[in-house]
């Protein structure tokens, strides 16, 4: 078996002293993570990375697909996680600026081919939403 090139690196420590706040190592970066019990903790849980994760890949993406057209402005990503039956993470993608329906539809399918998208669906059901002034546009 060949090893691949890693496409991302995380390492987690965990030191005897400290509770439930992990010391993570996310390429260059270190980030704390927590899962405590009392109080919101010393860094996001393991599930808030993860939405964390989806809304930062889809901010990027929308940006990515948007420029084309010049500046898009601000792009806000909200991912909340529904724990369901069945398991949902429900995308908002808010706009400052209106798109219409078909661009608004092009935008909502390069949204599921992100990288983290791909790798959530066999888990999770996505389901993505374009809004500008609280206004669905998908």
């Amino acid at each position: 078996m060949t090893m691949q090139i890693p496409l991302a690196t995380a390492g987690a420590r965990l030191a005897s002293d400290a509770g439930r706040a992990v010391g993570l190592q996310l390429g260059p970066h270190r980030v704390t993570a927590d899962h405590a019990e009392n109080g919101p903790g010393a860094g996001p849980t393991p599930v808030e990375l993860m939405t964390g994760a989806l809304a930062a890949c889809s901010a990027m993406s929308a940006r990515t697909h948007l420029e084309r057209d010049g500046d898009p402005g601000d792009i806000e990503v909200v991912v909340t996680l529904d724990a369901g039956p069945p398991t949902l993470l429900y995308r908002r993608v808010l706009l400052g600026f209106r798109l219409d329906r078909a661009e608004a539809h092009r935008l909502a399918d390069a949204l599921e081919r992100t990288e983290v998208t791909m790798m959530l669906k066999p888990a999770f059901a996505i389901r993505t939403q374009i809004e500008h002034a609280g206004e669905p546009l998908v």
